[in-house]
Parts: C-alpha cells; structure tokens; sequence
C-alpha cells in the first residue's frame, strides 16, 4: 500500500486482523500479510490491545521474535531490519507512530470488537 498524505495505508486484510484480535486466533490470518503490513500490525496491538486478554497473548506468541525487534527499537536500540527501518522512515517516528494508520479508503481504522459484538455477528449469520 501506498502512504497519502503522511498517512500509513493498510489493506482490508489488516483491519480485519486488528478488528478481531482480541477474540479470535488471527494468527494463520497474520501470517499471509506482508512483513511490512505485520510489523504495523504488532505494533498497533501492543499499543491497543491487553496482553492480559488470553486471546491477544495467543495471538503475539508466534511472532515473538518480530516483538522482541519491536521492543529493542523503542528502547532506542539500533536494528538492521529493513522492514522496520522502512516504516520508521514511512511513519516519520523513531517508535512508528500508529495513529496515522488508515484504511483503504483513507479512513481511521475502526475500533476491534467486542466478545459481545462477535457473538451477536455470528448469532446473525445463524439466523440467516
């Protein structure tokens, strides 16, 4: 995707991922995004979502390794990783700044779900 305007564009794929991270296993989901679209992706969850929730631990486990890189930039620490030092030079912030992620459409990205919201989806897909 393309950056507008200062604006870091994602695509649907990676809302969908963010939305339903916090009730769901994303990670086969995750691991079909670009390796740019995944660093914003951990990035974002960090700063949005409770590692408390068992859902969203389950969700960063695989990816370990890519939070540990995370984690050494935002403690000021030098990284060779080229997609990181890309979205650094993208976001125009040393801790590659989330609140300039939008969608597709150039929108801000919607609020994750609810458990709640998930449930009253898949109870109307039942119905129907």
């Amino acid at each position: 995707m393309e950056e507008k305007d200062n604006k870091i564009v994602v695509s649907n794929e990676f809302v969908d991922i963010y939305r339903n991270f916090n009730v769901g296993n994303q990670v086969h989901k995750m691991k079909a995004i670009t390796k740019r679209e995944l660093y914003l992706l951990l990035i974002l969850c960090l700063d949005k979502h409770s590692d408390e929730n068992p859902t969203v631990s389950s969700n960063f486990t695989e990816f370990k390794e890519h939070l540990l890189e995370i984690f050494d930039v935002q403690d000021e620490k030098s990284t060779q990783n080229q997609t990181i030092l890309d979205l650094i030079e993208e976001s125009d912030n040393q801790y590659i700044e989330t609140d300039n992620i939008v969608d597709s459409n150039g929108d801000k990205l919607p609020i994750p779900y609810t458990k709640e919201e998930i449930r009253d989806i898949r109870i109307g897909i039942i119905k129907k």
